[in-house]
């Protein structure tokens, strides 16, 4: 017990803890509501990437820790215990050796450096094992046309609000939307369509047809 109060051994601990509370939050929300905090985490992190970025610009190291084709709240569980797991065990084999704990930034250098091909043989092995459909494999591009509903903030133009929209699998997204125009001001409940998107937002319109939305 004295190896994971210890000070040097508290960046370990609480990577353990904040990983147990991130699980225990997605099966709670997936149990209430039915769309899980990891589907609402990859739509408001727009990583967009494009395949054929090779080694250049973000893309290439992203896409070597397999982000975009695994759920960025799996990978961060993967990171958060690989880099826990591997702090508790640098500290245990120095207690071992030296008698004593290391500083906790120098054993959290050799726990990152050790996490993060840890995440990337975790991310190969869950892209296998996922299941792929239509569904979890939609572009961002096919909710241009969508309707929604503002779940959180007021939207204008310059200062987006949280939207759920559904995609034409009936499976819920959570973007950030703006008006297209400076009179348009959408508080929480209106419903909008989406008209064009703008990197990792999207502008939209008053839903023309409301209490109809798709599907």
């Amino acid at each position: 017990m004295s190896l994971f109060l210890a000070q040097q051994s508290l960046p370990f601990t609480i990577a353990l803890i904040v990983m147990l509370v991130l699980t225990v939050l997605e099966g709670a929300s997936l149990l209430v509501g039915g769309s899980g905090l990891s589907e609402m985490l990859d739509n408001v992190i727009d990583f967009d990437m494009d395949a054929d970025a090779g080694i250049h610009g973000h893309g290439g190291l992203l896409g070597w820790l397999h982000f975009g084709r695994v759920p960025v709240l799996m990978l961060l569980i993967l990171f958060l215990t690989s880099f826990g797991i591997a702090g508790l065990l640098i500290q245990m084999l120095a207690n071992s050796i030296v008698g004593n704990f290391l500083p906790s930034w120098l054993a959290s250098i050799g726990a990152f450096f050790a996490s993060v091909p840890a995440v990337r043989a975790g991310g190969f092995m869950l892209e296998k094992i996922l299941p792929k459909d239509e569904s979890s494999a939609i572009s961002l591009d096919a909710l241009v046309g969508r309707a929604g509903i503002i779940v959180i903030g007021t939207a204008r133009m310059g200062a987006a609000a949280q939207a759920r929209v559904r995609d034409e699998h009936g499976r819920s997204h959570y973007v950030m939307v703006e008006p297209d125009n400076e009179n348009s001001v959408f508080e929480t409940g209106t419903e909008i369509l989406l008209v064009k998107r703008l990197g990792a937002k999207y502008q939209a319109i008053r839903n023309p047809h409301a209490g109809l939305m798709q599907p």
